[in-house]
């Protein structure tokens, strides 16, 4: 009998340590936090907005496709093609770059941008939508902010707010 006592003790150890190592197992994975999911992939294809004015003078917007060659070029491919095409842009007006933090897209344009900007309220707002038009064709983009040298601006001709990031169109 004493065996069977001692094998009965040990198992009770051997179930009391296990279902330690069970509890402490679930309290690590549950205060480890999961890995974030990976950015979306993406588009192949994405659109751009060339504001236009249609026989009746009204403003409009023709979209067209942009095939993306360099997908993790995606951003700066489609606004650029947007500046050779829209002829919106001040003369000069480059972009220097495109991040995305946390579903803003930020767009950074040379001086030229500010600077070169001779248009009037309805120029910087077909400027702008064309902006977030074409922002909103990449679907994990929620907002748009336009900057210049790194820096936020406060308006292109001082008609539009651009202080703070624009929620795109769609």
């Amino acid at each position: 009998m004493n065996e069977a006592r001692r094998v009965q003790g040990m198992l009770g150890v051997l179930f009391v340590a296990i279902a330690a190592l069970a509890i402490a197992v679930g309290v690590w994975l549950r205060l480890t936090p999961a890995p974030p999911p990976p950015p979306p992939a993406p588009p192949r294809e994405a659109r751009i907005y060339i504001p236009k004015v249609d026989a009746q003078g009204e403003l409009t917007y023709e979209s067209k496709p942009v095939a993306i060659q360099n997908p993790n070029a995606a951003y700066t491919e489609v606004f650029e093609t947007l500046i050779r095409e829209s002829g919106v842009f001040p003369k000069g007006a480059r972009l220097l770059g495109a991040t995305v933090r946390d579903g803003t897209l930020q767009l950074n344009f040379s001086p030229e941008l500010t600077q070169n900007f001779e248009g009037g309220s309805d120029d910087e707002a077909a400027l702008v939508n064309a902006i977030t038009s074409t922002a909103g064709s990449f679907p994990n983009i929620e907002r748009v902010q336009i900057l210049v040298d790194g820096k936020p601006i406060e308006s292109l001709g001082g008609h539009i707010d651009l202080s703070h990031a624009l929620p795109v169109s769609r």
